[in-house]
Parts: C-alpha cells; sequence; structure tokens
C-alpha cells in the first residue's frame, strides 16, 4: 500500500499551481490508533469528523502561502511520522480552493 507521504505528495501534483487551500480528510487503517494519530498531527490542527473520538477519520487544512491551514512542506513533515510507525489510511482532498488573491482591508496599503 502508498504510504500517506506519497499519497500527500501525489495529491500536490494534482493541484493547479495556483492552489490556496485544501481541505482533507485521512481515513486510518486502524481506528483504535486515531489518539496516537491526533497526538502525531497536533500541529496541524486535526479535528475528527463526528462525535466518536476514536472513528479513525480526521480532516485538517492546509494553505499554500497564507491563510488558515497548515503549510504544505509542514503537513508532509507530519504524515510522515506517521509512516515511520507503520500507521496506514488513505488522504484525500474533500474541497480545494485556487486562484485567491488575497486582499487588504486593514491598515495603510
Amino acid at each position: 500500500m502508498e504510504t500517506i507521504r506519497a499519497q500527500w505528495d501525489g495529491l500536490l501534483a494534482a493541484e493547479p499551481s495556483d492552489w490556496s487551500h485544501l481541505d482533507l480528510e485521512l481515513r486510518l487503517d486502524d481506528e483504535e490508533r486515531t489518539e496516537e494519530v491526533v497526538v502525531l498531527l497536533a500541529p496541524l490542527n486535526p479535528w475528527r469528523r463526528d462525535d466518536d473520538y476514536r472513528s479513525g477519520i480526521l480532516q485538517f487544512r492546509a494553505a499554500r502561502t497564507t491563510g488558515y491551514g497548515a503549510a504544505a512542506s509542514l503537513v508532509g513533515a507530519r504524515v510522515s511520522l506517521l509512516d515511520d510507525r507503520g500507521i496506514g489510511g488513505r488522504l484525500k482532498v474533500l474541497r480545494s480552493i485556487d486562484a485567491v488573491r488575497i486582499v487588504h482591508t486593514q491598515g495603510p496599503r
């Protein structure tokens, strides 16, 4: 099976060069490892999909340059930790936002 890091790299390669934000879902092969994975992915601010803490389904957001979400390099580094510990799963993009232009709404230009 493909590592989670390889899946992440593949998802990034499939995105347009101007992607801004990605909403992602990680479905673990072993839902009993959910708590361990939450700790490893803590810098990505993961949340669970429903009220069952050990559902094995986590979501998080990545940002390319600005805005809310973990940097792509941080996502890659953290999912590599899962691979190092033999944690498997399937990573997919739930929503992709691209071609975003940041508008200055406060302060001097």
